[in-house]
């Protein structure tokens, strides 16, 4: 059931606007949740108005949302039907606490979909593509751009020839330069998007560079851009954007990465901290 859902959501008919693409995107990676949304709520998730969200349910199938619910419930042994209570109990006991509660279940939900994830065949071509490309760039902006250097800082040690990008030069030379042939761009960018992102990703793209995209089920260009895409849950906290789900994703594929790779990690950490210590720069 929840597949032929789905496969109405990515079917070209169903994603003709930028609109349509939104509110696509956010129903697929949140099904789960639906029980617990409105139009409304998706309309101010998405960042569209509710008519709109109206109109995609009833070019769907469905006389409206409550419809949809109605076929998730019959075809779903594993909802949020059956779960939300944890925290409810929580909240009941911890008035205070209701807030942070809240961000927990929402966390753990968030990390609980990450599981759908890892056993796509997009994860599968993403940690093919880590393992075999002779060099990797890294590329993000403003609030994620941390994130991403801490992901390139630590594949780094699992191979070699990974590379932060940071475009100061104004060229994106390193990565756009010579032949793209078994080069990979992993891009990060998340809502609200950098104007460089989709540029970059694009002339990557026609450099012959290979883009893994990580991002959310806001992206509208995700087709445009990438060869390879990881589209995360999207960020819907009621105090700002966090990284949770971000850095958990990252720090998977490349736990996977060391799983493929074996012991050519261990000989490569072994050399690192061998150099480490030449030149001392962590304590005895």
């Amino acid at each position: 059931m929840t597949a032929s859902i789905r496969a109405r959501l990515r079917s070209p008919e169903n994603r003709q606007t930028k609109s349509d693409i939104l509110i696509g995107n956010f129903l697929e990676r949140n099904l789960a949740e639906l029980p617990f949304e409105t139009a409304k709520s998706i309309a101010q998730r998405v960042g569209v108005g509710q008519m709109t969200v109206g109109r995609y349910l009833r070019r769907l199938g469905y006389g409206g949302l409550d419809e949809l619910k109605q076929e998730l419930r019959k075809g779903s042994t594993r909802t949020a039907w059956q779960v939300k209570d944890r925290f409810e109990r929580l909240q009941g006991d911890i008035k205070e606490g209701k807030l942070l509660a809240e961000l927990i279940q929402q966390q753990a939900d968030d990390l609980g979909r990450i599981y759908e994830l890892t056993v796509s065949k997009e994860w599968q071509a993403a940690v093919d593509t880590l393992v075999r490309s002779r060099e990797i760039f890294v590329a993000a902006y403003q609030n994620v751009r941390g994130v991403a250097q801490y992901f390139a800082s630590q594949l780094s040690y699992a191979r070699p020839r990974v590379q932060f990008v940071d475009g100061l030069n104004g060229t994106y030379s390193e990565l756009l330069d010579g032949s793209g042939e078994k080069r990979c761009l992993v891009l990060l960018d998340v809502r609200r998007f950098a104007g460089k992102a989709k540029k970059l990703g694009l002339e990557a793209r026609a450099a012959g560079v290979r883009v893994l995209l990580i991002t959310d089920d806001a992206c509208t260009w995700v087709e445009e851009v990438a060869d390879i895409p990881i589209i995360m849950p999207g960020a819907r906290g009621p105090l700002w954007d966090g990284a949770a789900t971000t850095v958990a994703v990252l720090d998977l594929l490349i736990s996977n990465l060391i799983v493929v790779l074996g012991d050519t990690v261990n000989r490569r950490v072994d050399e690192l901290t061998r150099l480490q210590d030449v030149f001392g720069d962590f304590e005895e």
